[in-house]
């Protein structure tokens, strides 16, 4: 037995305090676990095609989108996004969507995201959809930069259906700096990301 420690229960004493810290140590590294994060802005062009009509009425297209997801160290990464899209001269899309991106792209460095959801449209009387489905496949750079295409169809509601699409190359002002690792750490060092850094792999040579 180690001097200083005259009784078994003393030991015991120890031993139970040695398996707290421990338990408090990696309790301590859990909670260190962060969300991914999102917030896009962006612009481009947009074509959505009336019920009947044989060619898209085009607009510019103002985007941004925010959202949370799991951790930024996974292989991929799951969120919810709530988005909206604002065609000029003819209206204003609001939605939410479910998002799987890889874990290269939500920690702002290449990679692709896909995000698929409803939107809820006001404009056009019904004769562009009320309640379209969306999907939008954004691929990803360092930078925040980004470039999304989302394609509108069908309607959730059973409502006339209608079809778009539109094309827009947004920045994540989040990936651009609380998520951002990777190769622009030469330049600009970001020491905290969210979730930490990945681990690095050790090579090991015989």
């Amino acid at each position: 037995m180690p001097r200083g420690i005259r009784s078994p229960a003393a030991a015991s004493a120890l031993v139970a305090v040695c398996v707290a810290s421990a338990a408090c140590a990696a309790t301590e590294r859990d909670a260190r676990a962060d969300v991914s994060s999102f917030l896009a802005l962006g612009g481009g062009a947009s074509g959505q095609v009336a019920h009947g009509a044989t060619t898209p009425d085009m607009a510019g297209a103002f985007t941004y989108s925010i959202g949370v997801g799991t951790s930024p160290l996974g292989s991929l990464v799951g969120a919810v996004m709530y988005r909206g899209a604002t065609y000029v001269t003819l209206g204003t899309d609001v939605g939410m969507s479910l998002r799987l991106a890889t874990g290269s792209f939500a920690r702002g460095d290449w990679g692709i995201a896909l995000d698929a959801g409803a939107l809820y449209r006001t404009w056009g009387n019904g004769s562009y959809g009320t309640w379209p489905l969306q999907g939008i496949l954004t691929v990803g750079s360092p930078w925040g930069l980004q470039l999304a295409l989302s394609s509108q169809f069908w309607d959730v509601s059973g409502a006339t259906g209608a079809e778009g699409f539109a094309l827009a190359l947004e920045i994540d002002l989040l990936r651009l700096t609380v998520t951002r690792q990777g190769p622009t750490e030469r330049w600009w060092p970001n020491p905290n990301p969210a979730g930490g850094h990945e681990p690095k792999t050790v090579a090991l040579s015989f």
